[in-house]
C-alpha cells in the first residue's frame, strides 16, 4: 500500500499519495550544452539579396553555440519535448552586387551578424518520429548591419537597434543514438536539426532572404530512474519511493515529483483572495518544476476518487505536466472536499 499524507481541513480536505500505477512514465528532464555540426552543408547561411528581379546569393558560415532542453524516455530512448534556452549564433560577413551589364543595381555588404535562437512555443516532439514543427522556434538578428546603396538610395539597417525575427520552417528532427549504459545512467549521442527560413525587406524593391539547416550535436546523460538517481543526489541513497525518510509524513516519492530537494517542503493552503472564508489548495512546484506527471483526484461529500476537472485548476491541466513551474492551484468549496496527488513510480 502507498503511504499516504492527510490533511482535514473544512471545507477542504487534502491527501497527498507517493505511488500510484497508471500515469505515463515520468519523463527526464535533461539541459545539456550542444554544439553546431561541423558536417557539411550544415550550418551554413543562405542569404539571397533581391532587387527589382535581379539576385545575388552568398553564403556565410555559422558558429556558436547552443543550451537546450530535452524530456527523455530512457526506457524507450524517445524525446517528446525539445526547448531551445538559448543559441548565439554569430555569421561570417558577406557582401553583394547586382548588376545589369555595366550599370550597377545594388552594392551591399553584411557584417558583424549575430543570431539568437529560441522556443516561442511548447516545443513538442512527436516521439515515434523525432520530429517536429520548426516554427516553434524564433530566430532573431539583433546584432550586425546591412549597409550599401541601390538605386533608389542608401541601404542602412542596423540589427542591434532594430533585431529581425524570423522562424524555423518545416519539420525539424531530434534523433537519440544510445552509447552505452553503465548503473543507471544512459548516454546517448543527440542530434537536432532545425531548418530556417525567413525574408527581411530593406527598402522599396529590395529584400533580403534567409535560409539555412542548422544542426547541432552532442551527448547526455540521462537516469533509468530518475527518482533514484535523485534520492542519492539527497544524501538518501535506496530510500523508497513510497516512504518517508525523515518522518514528517511527506512521500520521498512526491518530493521528488514536485521538484523539491530532501528537505523542502510544499505550500498547501492559502486563503483565496476573493471568496472570502474559503481555503484554495496551492502547492508550490520546486524551481525546476515538476519532475513527473501529477494525477490530482477529487472526493466530493464522500461519492469516492475522480479524476479533478480541468478547469478546477490554475493551468487547465490535469495530470500536471512535466516542467510546470507555476503552483497547482485547485479552486473548490463545499462541506468536505478531499484532493489527492498521486504519482507513479517511475
Amino acid at each position: 500500500m502507498p503511504t499516504l499524507l492527510s490533511f482535514y481541513l473544512r471545507p477542504i480536505g487534502v491527501i497527498l499519495l507517493g505511488a500510484f500505477s497508471g500515469l505515463a512514465p515520468a519523463q527526464v528532464r535533461i539541459t545539456t550544452s550542444l554544439s553546431l555540426s561541423e558536417e557539411p552543408a550544415t550550418n551554413v547561411l543562405n542569404v539571397t539579396l533581391s532587387a527589382f528581379g535581379i539576385e545575388d546569393e552568398e553564403s556565410s558560415d555559422l558558429s556558436g553555440a547552443v543550451e537546450a532542453t530535452l524530456e527523455v524516455n530512457p526506457r524507450t530512448d524517445e524525446v517528446s519535448r525539445l526547448t531551445i534556452n538559448s543559441a548565439d549564433l554569430t555569421a561570417t560577413d558577406m557582401s553583394f552586387s547586382l548588376a545589369i551589364g555595366q550599370i550597377s543595381v545594388a552594392e551591399v555588404s553584411l557584417n558583424g551578424i549575430e543570431a539568437t535562437i529560441d522556443t516561442s512555443q511548447a516545443g513538442w516532439v512527436d516521439p515515434t518520429t523525432g520530429q517536429f514543427d520548426a516554427g516553434e522556434h524564433e530566430v532573431t538578428l539583433h546584432e550586425g548591419v546591412i549597409t550599401g546603396s541601390s538605386v533608389v538610395g542608401e541601404v542602412n539597417e542596423n540589427f542591434s537597434e532594430s533585431p529581425v525575427s524570423g522562424a524555423g520552417s518545416g519539420t525539424g528532427e531530434v534523433a537519440l543514438s544510445r552509447i552505452g549504459i553503465k548503473g543507471n545512467t544512459v548516454t546517448y549521442n543527440v542530434v537536432v536539426i532545425l531548418p530556417v527560413e525567413f525574408s527581411n525587406p530593406l527598402q522599396e524593391g529590395v529584400d533580403v532572404r534567409v535560409n539555412s539547416t542548422v544542426k547541432f550535436e552532442g551527448e547526455i546523460e540521462v537516469p533509468l530512474d530518475p527518482f533514484a538517481a535523485w534520492a542519492e543526489l539527497q544524501g538518501i541513497p535506496n530510500a523508497p519511493f513510497s516512504g518517508d525518510h525523515d518522518g514528517d509524513g511527506v512521500p520521498n516519492g512526491l518530493l521528488w515529483a514536485l521538484g523539491y530537494d530532501v528537505d523542502a517542503r510544499p505550500t498547501l493552503f492559502a486563503p483565496d483572495p476573493l471568496i472570502p472564508g474559503q481555503v484554495d489548495i496551492v502547492v508550490e512546484h520546486g524551481p525546476a518544476g515538476i519532475r513527473a506527471p501529477i494525477l490530482v483526484e477529487g472526493n466530493f461529500n464522500q461519492a469516492g476518487w475522480t479524476a479533478l476537472d480541468p478547469f478546477l485548476l490554475l493551468g487547465f491541466e490535469n495530470p500536471v505536466p512535466v516542467g510546470e513551474v507555476l503552483p497547482t492551484v485547485v479552486f473548490l468549496s463545499g462541506d468536505q472536499n478531499f484532493i489527492r496527488l498521486r504519482v507513479e513510480k517511475p
